[in-house]
């Protein structure tokens, strides 16, 4: 009888070098790293806006935001939308064609404006001034009425304001990715004095 012939041999898996596999890691780490740099920066570049600043923005119900603003002789300050809401006069001569088609009216004497809370000179934060019942940035003193209209100071026209509107709800919604030009210097609509001591003397 003839021998059998003798078995193949089998074949384990191909050998990797060290240089190979070190190779293979670092391609495959710089992969990785440059994926998520590539993810993150798309989300950086295309942010979630749903319900934040440069988004639409349901700030409360409008009644009673007007209540809150009229009672306290005081803007109401909403720091999420960076901005003011402020009570205004649509039957004042001139105010319902000056800002009648941007900002909230609820009645023939009461309308709700939001107001960006950044001075348009060099962008300091204007606070409000209860004894005067003005905005008064403290940075270089600009001044502006209770309706953001400017009135004195470097500053060269009033505060920028956001659109808004009253919704089948009746609450204030303010569009914050909406930037409206603050009125010019000779626009001042509200002939409002200072109604107390100013809070900045520059």
């Amino acid at each position: 009888m003839a021998d059998a012939a003798p078995a193949a041999k089998r074949r384990g898996p191909p050998e990797v070098s060290r240089r190979s596999f070190l190779r293979t890691s670092w391609l495959l780490g710089l992969a990785g790293g440059l994926g998520a740099f590539g993810a993150a920066s798309v989300g950086f570049l295309w942010p979630n806006l749903s319900g934040g600043f440069g988004a639409q923005i349901e700030v409360d119900l409008a009644s009673k935001l007007l209540d809150e603003v009229k009672s306290k002789k005081a803007p109401f300050a909403f720091p999420a939308g960076r901005m003011y809401i402020v009570h205004w006069d649509p039957s004042v001569p001139g105010a319902r064609d000056a800002y009648g088609e941007d900002h909230a009216i609820l009645g023939p004497n009461d309308g709700l404006m939001a107001i960006y809370q950044k001075c348009v000179h060099l962008g300091c934060r204007v606070p409000w001034c209860q004894s005067s019942q003005w905005f008064e940035c403290p940075c270089h003193g600009s001044k502006y009425n209770k309706w953001a209209e400017w009135n004195s100071g470097p500053a060269p026209r009033g505060l920028d304001r956001f659109p808004s509107f009253v919704n089948d709800l009746g609450v204030l919604v303010v569009n914050t990715g909406v930037r409206i030009t603050g009125p010019a210097r000779t626009a001042k609509v509200l002939a409002q004095q200072p109604e107390g001591p100013h809070c900045i003397d520059l």
